[in-house]
């Protein structure tokens, strides 16, 4: 089966700006003091779930979850949209 990825790029996109907005509003203000190693390891975890999250419920829309191809091409694209996310997080810090 064939399926348009870009709406999983496109999720992946808008979930990892919506956590970065979050992580340099939490750390940003007086309530939360962080070193900045445990910021980005608070921050990788979260990126982790929200991208699991997210690749499973593309999945599960396409009634993919059994499909091992599909699911080997998710997790490729999850994987290089999280590595992208963490690195631009890390310039921003």
């Amino acid at each position: 089966m064939s399926f348009d990825y870009k709406k999983l790029e496109k999720e992946l996109e808008s979930a990892c700006s919506i956590l970065q907005k979050e992580f340099q509003t939490k750390f940003d203000s007086n309530r939360h003091i962080s070193v900045r190693g445990a910021q980005l390891e608070a921050f990788i975890e979260e990126l982790q779930k929200k991208f699991e999250n997210t690749a499973d419920a593309f999945l599960q829309h396409h009634a993919l979850e059994k499909d091992i191809e599909a699911r080997k091409k998710v997790l490729t694209i999850v994987k290089l949209y999280a590595k992208k996310c963490i690195e631009e997080y890390s310039k921003v810090e």
